[in-house]
């Protein structure tokens, strides 16, 4: 997730480093006060819902092409207003359409964003911060289906110098190549099972070490090296699973992303950093880095390049910390409430920040003081007042249960949060455990006379899945067994999976109050309802908001931090 500044040229790098003087006042003052408008192509619910501010609107879906090897069309369409003036560094396409990118990288002199169903490039980078207006970027959806692999959720990306490639991770594990000399996509690692034994493995965050794609995944305790398109990977660390780790043996299992400048950094979730130095392996030092850290920390993102800090995004908490990797010192920088900070473009004297789809500047010497007050992320109002479905629980704390956990059995992505027993919760998850209603609204879906698969329909559902390397919406609905779906108004629906059955007083059409027991937690779907299969009951709960689940748009770390905001529990 690091960007190779240090590639670029003199004269590029000068020529950034001038821009910055010019844009540096406008920018980030407009970053830092200024309120964005939602509703840009290229944002997802996820984002919006989960965070603009409390008077956040509908978002409309991405107006992006869905097959796309070139840029599209640059002609602007007929009947089509003026331009409106928009505020410096914003992403605009060429029609001046804002866009909402979730992730950034430079390469050279051009600037990579991420949408979760494109890429965007800024060319000539330099020559746009230096204008001080607009960013204008030109789409590079990649194809709808590689060689039988569909791109599913794009998630993150970074910058392979050696390759001079941009890679990119989708959701369901499978990793993608944009070439920047001659913007191509293709495939550069098809996710396929290659351990025996659960869980699977989850990538939460990539960065790069010399030639290789480093995959950060916490469910398998491990970082895994990525270095073309061979079906195994090789991890760096011995196999021992988070709960079997002793004191030497690599600690990943509550990590949240990776960064690399030849030395790899690993965060965790409340934010220790762990250093591994001399590339990595069974015997690679490891330690951890010295720095005073502040009350509170969240990180969602870790970002550095060789010559620069080490640069920490706090999404929930507004605010980006730039830690010396030497001495330890910190700076702080914080952003206001209606935030929602996102990629980073690391810079030794600063940094550029994505907040609400503006490209913002922040310079090193600039920082503001240690013990600001924190400004909290604002929530989306429509999730205010959510319980959690089943009383006495509390959130899980590994990715893998969480929306946008890939599901390698069926190639698919997880859209909901599993609640499984937790041996710390004042609730006993099991068979017939009853799961509520996170808040008020109206039932539109309930399965009262719901019969499962059988053992030939699971089966061809799996097998469906392994041929088209997805899971389909229909097979998705077979795979959630028995639901109750509540809408609850303006465009936000829950939905309660895998019952064992549901409450007979709840009616499709009937009014469902927070806290009313809706059904009881089973396995259907699963598969673990066929004989001698029966185990793992849980409930299998998803949050929709304008049309995506929750955590559409966001990656795994910001996910979690999102449904802590919600139910707390952090």
């Amino acid at each position: 997730m690091f960007s190779p500044v240090t590639k670029m040229s003199g004269n590029q790098r000068n020529l950034l480093l001038g821009s910055l003087t010019i844009i540096a006042v406008s920018i980030a003052s407009a970053c830092y006060y200024a309120e964005k408008s939602g509703g840009e192509a290229g944002t997802n619910s996820a984002t919006a819902q989960a965070g603009q501010r409390a008077q956040s609107k509908s978002v409309a879906a991405p107006a992006e092409a869905s097959v796309i090897r070139t840029a599209t069309s640059t002609a602007a369409p007929a009947n089509v207003a003026p331009p409106q003036p928009v505020e410096p560094g914003t992403i605009v396409d060429a029609h001046n359409k804002k866009i909402m990118p979730g992730a950034v990288v430079l390469a050279g002199d051009q600037l990579f964003f991420l949408t979760p169903t494109s890429l965007w490039v800024a060319d000539h980078a330099s020559k746009q911060l230096q204008a001080g207006g607009p960013i204008t970027v030109a789409q590079f959806a990649p194809p709808a289906v590689f060689g039988g692999v569909p791109v599913q959720e794009l998630c993150n990306l970074t910058y392979s110098p050696k390759r001079n490639s941009v890679v990119v991770l989708d959701k369901s594990g499978d990793l993608y190549e944009f070439l920047a000399d001659s913007h191509r996509w293709r495939l550069f690692r098809s996710n396929l099972p290659f351990l025996p034994g659960q869980p699977d493995p989850e990538f939460i965050d990539l960065a790069v070490l010399d030639d290789k794609i480093l995959l950060l995944d916490p469910e398998r305790n491990q970082i895994w090296k990525a270095t073309g398109p061979a079906r195994t990977m090789s991890g760096f660390f011995p196999n021992v699973f988070p709960w079997r780790a002793r004191k030497g043996d690599a600690s990943l299992g509550d990590s949240a992303a990776i960064a690399c400048d030849g030395t790899v950094y690993v965060i965790k979730r409340y934010g220790p950093v762990t250093v591994y130095g001399d590339g990595l392996g069974k015997s690679a030092p490891q330690a951890l880095l010295r720095f005073s850290r502040p009350d509170g920390m969240r990180p969602s993102r870790l970002i550095t390049a060789a010559g620069t800090p080490l640069f920490v995004v706090e999404r929930e908490n507004n605010r980006v910390l730039a830690v010396d990797k030497k001495t330890g010192r910190v700076s702080t920088f914080q952003f206001a409430a209606s935030a929602d900070l996102r990629g980073l473009v690391p810079h030794s004297d600063g940094f550029w920040l994505l907040d609400n789809g503006v490209l913002c500047y922040r310079a090193l010497a600039k920082a503001d003081k240690s013990k600001h007050a924190v400004a909290t992320r604002h929530q989306d109002s429509r999730l205010d007042g959510m319980i959690m479905p089943i009383a006495g629980m509390r959130l899980p704390r590994h990715a893998g249960v969480f929306p946008g956990a890939r599901r390698l059995y069926r190639y698919g992505v997880h859209e909901g949060l599993d609640l499984f027993y937790d041996a710390g919760a004042k609730t006993k998850v099991q068979m017939g455990t009853p799961a509520r209603a996170a808040d008020s609204g109206k039932v539109i879906r309930a399965d009262a006379k719901f019969k499962d698969m059988n053992s030939a329909v699971f089966n061809k559902v799996m097998a469906d899945c392994l041929r088209e390397h997805k899971t389909s919406a229909p097979n998705e609905d077979l795979l959630r067994g028995c639901q109750v779906w509540i809408d609850h108004g303006n465009h936000l629906v829950t939905r309660y999976a895998h019952l064992d059955k549901i409450n007979p007083a709840v009616k499709t059409g009937a009014a469902a109050n927070a806290g009313e027991i809706i059904g009881f937690v089973g396995v259907s779907g699963t598969g673990q309802n066929l004989p001698g299969r029966a185990r793992y009951p849980h409930l299998h709960f998803e949050i929709w908001l304008d049309g995506h689940y929750l955590g559409w748009g966001l990656t795994p770390t910001e996910t979690m931090q999102v449904y802590e905001d919600i139910f707390g529990n952090y």
